[in-house]
């Protein structure tokens, strides 16, 4: 009877070991590890550490030091007129935010401070604050080989 048994354990465990082996699945790469950027605002400028970063995912880690709220924005460099990359909400002083964005592109990118306004009219008059210059170059390695990533 106990022979049986182990016969029986042993023919499922084949049985459940062989299933699922016999099908080949793709093996994409991950994408590269996030690059973590310190963006720092202050009622004069935006500052950016790093300046360049290869392309990939960003997590832009910001402080507002200025003296009002600030929101952050993300545009392609030389498009004022264009939909936002990414932006943040309102960053009331002395308060941080975190933003992540896909920059897949090499380029240049504007990080700076958007016009907290309700109406375009009143969007459209600039902040005083100097924006940020981010330049992207070739795309980084993937992750797939980094260990504790997700």
């Amino acid at each position: 009877m106990g022979f049986r048994r182990i016969g029986i354990i042993f023919l499922t465990t084949g049985a459940v070991a062989a299933c699922g082996s016999s099908g080949h699945f793709a093996n994409h790469p991950a994408p590269p590890t996030p690059v973590n950027l310190t963006v720092y605002i202050n009622n004069q400028r935006v500052s950016l550490s790093p300046s360049s970063v290869g392309a990939g995912p960003v997590v832009l880690i910001v402080t507002n030091q200025a003296s009002t709220a600030q929101s952050l924005t993300v545009l392609p460099a030389g498009a004022s007129a264009a939909q936002p990359i990414a932006d943040t909400g309102p960053i009331n002083p002395q308060a941080t935010a975190q933003v992540t964005v896909n920059l897949n592109t090499p380029g240049a990118y504007t990080v700076a401070t958007a016009p907290n306004a309700s109406t375009e009219a009143a969007a459209a008059v600039p902040t005083g604050v100097r924006p940020a210059l981010l330049k992207v170059g070739h795309p980084r390695p993937t992750g797939s080989n980094a260990l504790l990533q997700p």
